[in-house]
This record gives structure tokens, sequence and C-alpha cells, in this order.
């Protein structure tokens, strides 16, 4: 099978959604399908940094980046990256067309190639349920109301007229077809974990990082997401100030895709010595949550929250919001195989660190490594993956 997955972004870009297509795209490839990734250069979600443009092949996946440019500020329609050339590439011959993310010009492209050669196409949506509800109440102001019209008169059409939109979340799904009236949204969690990149994190790899961080022996927090707002870093770094104490180290580690939310959050973190923010490259970034007591993800909103998969792989306690969509109605069950809080309650959030921190919570780590290790490995995702595209 010939398969065009279209994103605007791909690592080294870093994001949830950038994670899981890499992931899906290679794991297609050596499963013997003929696998295209067509993106632009971008290596973050602001616009600004970028890699070279041109194809190159990547692990079994020929990836085409495209000179693209980018349009300061979001519009009403959140269409902020201009592509031509990404666009043209939705005629190439292709067996199945995947838009990926957030539906804007990309969508528009390939709907417009559905229609007129019937080449099948699969929306791989990851908007959350909250965030949809937003967007088509039209509160806030004439750019909010332009922005629910567009979605209602536009963006609704066209992912009614896709084969199969996947959803990332049972609330998504049940969003997306109770606000606007879809009936072909299928629930797919696409996050999931390698296992050899964590079994092969080796005693020297944990020594270096260690050294290089400064943690010594210290008992890890570890909050491994970008800076930015929706991730609740600040929430965190309140939550965990006046718990600090000798032989703990909270470690937020993560690209910043805001930089004056990540300039507050290091103002506030900077009266403890306990509190290290940094970013990480990818296997640091797996060494880091390997050495993890705890893995926290106090998020504002989002469907999956795929480094809380990661944690309980590596035998971590983890603590997530009740934002995250998927954890809340789906893998994580509170006190089971993990802790879950309020959304913005730091005193919540305290709470189960202070616990996680005084108890060693053997069981519910185990089970967290368990669920993992039978539903959220990238071989069982692309499984349940296949089992939804033929429907295309």
């Amino acid at each position: 099978m010939r398969v065009r997955f279209f994103s605007y972004f791909y690592p080294p870009c870093i994001g949830g959604g950038e994670v899981i297509l890499q992931h899906q795209a290679e794991e297609l490839a050596r499963r013997g399908h003929e696998v295209h990734v067509h993106t632009t250069p971008f290596t973050n979600m602001d616009g600004s940094s970028q890699v070279s443009a041109g194809e190159f092949e990547e692990n079994g996946v020929r990836v085409y980046r495209r000179p693209s440019s980018w349009a300061p500020g979001k519009n009403p329609l959140e269409k902020n990256a201009i592509t031509p050339d990404f666009l043209r590439d939705s005629w190439l011959v292709a067996d199945l067309l995947v838009c990926v993310g957030y539906p804007s010009l990309h969508l528009d492209a390939l709907a417009a190639r559905h229609a007129a050669t019937g080449t099948p196409l699969v929306v791989q949506n990851y908007v959350t349920a909250e965030f949809l509800r937003e967007i088509l109440s039209g509160v806030g102001g004439l750019n909010k109301r332009l922005r629910a019209a567009y979605w209602r008169r536009w963006v609704r059409p066209l992912l009614a007229r896709a084969d199969v939109v996947i959803a990332d979340s049972p609330a998504a799904t049940t969003a997306l077809s109770a606000e606007l009236g879809l009936d072909n949204v299928r629930t797919h969690i696409g996050m999931a974990v390698d296992p050899a990149e964590f079994d092969g994190v080796t005693p020297g790899r944990r020594r270096a990082l260690r050294e290089k961080l400064g943690l010594g022996m210290a008992k890890l927090v570890v909050a491994p997401s970008r800076l930015s707002r929706q991730k609740g870093a600040d929430l965190l770094v309140e939550a965990f100030l006046p718990l600090a104490r000798e032989g703990w180290k909270l470690v937020i580690a993560g690209p910043v895709n805001e930089p004056d939310f990540a300039d507050a959050v290091r103002a506030r973190a900077a009266s403890s010595a306990d509190i290290v923010i940094t970013q990480l490259p990818r296997d640091e970034q797996v060494t880091l949550i390997a050495e993890a007591s705890i893995v926290a993800l106090p998020s504002r909103g989002e469907t999956v929250g795929g480094v809380v998969f990661e944690g309980m792989y590596a035998g971590a306690l983890c603590i997530v919001s009740h934002a995250v969509e998927a954890a809340r109605d789906d893998y994580l069950e509170h006190g089971v195989n993990g802790l879950l809080v309020e959304s913005e309650s730091v005193p919540d959030l305290q709470a189960a660190l202070s616990r996680a921190m005084a108890e060693p919570l053997p069981g519910m780590r185990a089970a967290g490594r368990r669920l993992v290790e039978s539903r959220f490995t990238w071989r069982a995702s692309v499984d349940r993956l296949l089992e939804i595209y033929p429907r295309a």
C-alpha cells in the first residue's frame, strides 16, 4: 500500500502528534508498505526555526520537507503556514491519503483530491473535546465567531466526506460526533512506547545525564513536556516548591513553545536549587524518564499524554491531570496504575506529589508497566490502526 501522510510538522519538531506520526510511518514501512510523509521544514511550532528543505530517506520513510513560509500571528482560521509545494503533493499517486493534525490548508487540498479521484482519505485529528467546544462556541469576539463559522460551514463538510476521522480519545470521538454530526469517527489512541528504546538505557548513560544536570543521587520528579501553558509547568513548580526536601529534585525537560511563559516559570523556579529546567535530545530525554521516580503531566488539556506511557513503562509513578482526556476516560485508573488530579488544582497536585514522594507504591508502578506492555507499544498501536484503515 502506498500511503501519503500530510502534516505541518514532523521530527525533529517535537510534539505528541509528530512522535505518533513518525512511529506510525516507520512501523508501516517495516511491514512493507511504501510510506511518504509530506511536511514543512519547521522544527518549532511557532515557526521560529527550521531545517533544510528537500527530500530525504529516513528509516525507510520518504520525507518531503517542502520550502514553506510562515504568516506571523494567528488569523481567525488558524491557517498560519503557507506551503504551496506541500499542497501540490496532494495530487501525487497514492492508495491512501492521511491528513494529520489540526484541520487547515492541507485538509482543503486533500479533500479536493479525494473528491476528484476517489482516493481514500483518513483524517487523524488531535483536537480535544474541550477545545472543539471552545472553537464552535464562537465566544470571544469577531475572530472567534469567524472561526466558529469556518468550522461549521467549511471544516465540518470536509470531515464528513472523509472515509474515516480518527480521534485520539473517547471524549474527542463523542464531541466530534455530537457537535459536528459526524458518523465516520473512530477512536484510536495513537501514542505508544518503543520498549527497546528504554531497555537500551545503560548505567553509563544514567550516570552521564545525572552529572550533566547536576542531579547527584536525588530521586526525580520529571515533567518531560513542552514549556507551554497548556502543559502546566507553572502548576508543577507551585506544587513542588513547598515539598522541596533533601534527596528530591524536579526536572522540567522540553522545548520552549511560549518564551514569555517559559521565562515566568524559570523566574519562579529560581528560588529553589532543586528545580532544573532544561531541553534534551531524544536519547537523553529517554534516559531522564528512565531515571524518574515520578512522571507528572499537569496539563490544562490534551487528548492522550504520551509521556505518561513512557513513564509507566520505565517504572515511574505517573501523576496526570484530569484534563488529559484519554487518561481520564480510558487508560489511567486512579489508585490502580497511577494518580489522577483535578485540572489546575495546585493543592490536589501537591497532595499527589507528597504521597508519591513518601510511599513507594510498587503495585501502581507495576500495573502501569503491564498496561503499556499489553496495549501501548508501537506494534500494538499500528495493529489497531490497520484495523481502521481498511474502512477507507
